[in-house]
């Protein structure tokens, strides 16, 4: 008799078991279908961001209409967050878990270009003009993708009867730093379990790895205008000192550790050669593999621009504009990614778009050989230093943060090219962000039916960020964006 009870509770037990089990795989399956049906939808919105692209902060027609997406899905959206006119918060759900999942949606200047395998304008903004902008580093489809994920995984653990909440960041601005930057320091990810995103790659896989911390700063220098033939000894050139500082900064490099990088661009320096220039600006991205490397190699930069000033007799003014960390990776995120990207598989692109891609190659001047990724790759044993930075960094060392990368390029072609911006505006970029789509959505139904798993993230996290050196911001507690212009 007590066997036979026994017996009946292990049944009763298995069939709960059963049960579980298989909600758990009906919501996988529901998230996949989800975003089938959605697929339409998403390709519409993607072709909607990519055919009007917008430089940071300016982004007013992505933030809109990937807002009203949201809002039509059933996502309580708030807008201009942080003090930031194209951000957004999107939230479904209630309660614990929150999982966030990240959104970028700003574009390039000087990269207007057509969805065609060769080097050409898109009709109507072309090269030079005011409306040479391109999606250069796929964040059309990165949006869509995001939001595809958001609400399909939202919609599969209603079905599910799930509890949490899913939060989708509409972060502007990634190419300038400053989006997550901004947030980040507003408070905005303090409550969050974790942070999924993705990006448009030449391969596909997870990264499990870290990024160079990097600030963006402009160097202003002020002096005297005279005229340049009749009485030169009355000028004091800003211009001159630009240069000098330029000049001094290069000379530089030779004693700097191999991971330092830094470019500039000269944003303002005179308007007529017969003119003394009073006003002269040049914009630099400083980058290094940490926070504190990197600091030290800022300090001696701003040496350098102090000694141009001396030397020409100008004033100097220092803008730091944004500072972004290195990544902090986290072991059980990047594996449960993997874990589902396995699942999902690569983008599967047909001859037609694997010829688009092999005309691509050859019009940049490429050897086309293999031509668009076919394989996942493995996740690395240790974390591995990226050349790249990017204000999820900031995120990262707040929130246990983690990302995929997408086939959406083909292979040996360059980001920040037109090459991405062609990509992503036909059918190989709609793939990949499909392709995101469904892994980001899974894993986040998968810590929502798993809540437990999070400790085990939350625990590698703290590990990694309590034993290091946690990032210091150059920037002060009060800063303030400010505009990407030579201001008057």
């Amino acid at each position: 008799m007590l066997i036979l009870k026994w017996g009946i509770q292990l049944l009763f037990l298995f069939g709960l078991c059963t049960t579980a089990y298989g909600a758990q795989l009906e919501a996988e399956e529901q998230l996949d279908r989800l975003v089938e049906k959605f697929a339409v939808e998403l390709k519409a919105l993607n072709l909607s961001i990519w055919s009007n692209p917008e430089v940071g902060l300016q982004e007013t027609h992505a933030a809109s209409v990937l807002s009203s997406f949201l809002e039509k899905h059933g996502f309580s959206v708030k807008k201009s967050v942080a003090g930031l006119s194209t951000s957004f918060l999107a939230t479904a759900g209630t309660g614990k878990p929150v999982i966030g999942i990240l959104a970028e949606y700003d574009a390039l200047p000087g990269l207007s270009q057509a969805a065609t395998p060769d080097c050409r304008p898109r009709k109507g903004a072309p090269a030079g003009s005011s409306l040479d902008i391109g999606h250069g580093c796929g964040h059309s489809v990165y949006a869509t993708g995001s939001v595809g994920a958001a609400v399909a995984a939202y919609r599969a653990m209603k079905a599910a009867g799930l509890k949490g909440t899913i939060r989708l960041y509409g972060t502007p601005a990634e190419e300038t730093m400053i989006g997550k930057v901004v947030m980040s320091r507003a408070g905005l990810f303090d409550d969050v379990d974790a942070v999924l995103h993705w990006h448009v790659s030449q391969s596909n896989g997870v990264m499990y790895g870290t990024s160079k911390a990097a600030v963006s700063v402009k160097f202003r220098f002020t002096g005297q205008t005279a005229h340049a033939a009749v009485h030169p000894e009355f000028g004091r050139s800003a211009l001159d000192a630009v240069e000098l500082m330029n000049i001094g900064a290069n000379f530089l490099r030779e004693h700097l550790r191999q991971d330092v990088r830094f470019h500039y661009v000269i944003t303002g320096g005179g308007e007529h050669p017969n003119v003394v220039p009073a006003r002269a600006e040049v914009w630099y991205y400083i980058r290094a593999d940490d926070q504190k490397h990197m600091k030290q190699v800022y300090e001696r930069i701003v040496g350098v621009a102090k000694g141009a000033a001396l030397m020409t007799g100008t004033e100097l003014t220092v803008s730091p504009i944004t500072n972004v960390f290195e990544l902090l990776p986290n072991r059980p995120l990047a594996e449960l990614l993997h874990r589902q990207f396995s699942i999902v598989g690569p983008p599967q692109f047909s001859e037609n778009e694997i010829d688009f891609g092999r005309e691509m190659q050859r019009n940049f001047g490429v050897s086309p050989q293999k031509v668009l990724a076919r394989n996942v790759d493995p996740l690395p044993q240790y974390p591995y230093q990226g050349l790249a930075s990017s204000d999820v960094g900031n995120v990262s060392w707040l929130v246990p943060t983690a990302g995929v990368y997408v086939a959406a390029v083909p292979k040996k072609l360059p980001m920040h090219s037109w090459c991405v911006v062609a990509a992503t505006g036909m059918s190989i970029g709609e793939k990949a962000m499909i392709t995101a789509a469904r892994i980001l959505g899974r894993t986040a139904v998968f810590l929502f039916k798993n809540p437990i798993q999070l400790e085990k993230i939350r625990k590698d996290f703290l590990y990694r960020r309590d034993s290091g050196n946690i990032p210091v911001s150059v920037l002060p507690e009060t800063h303030k964006v400010p505009g990407m212009v030579l201001d008057d």
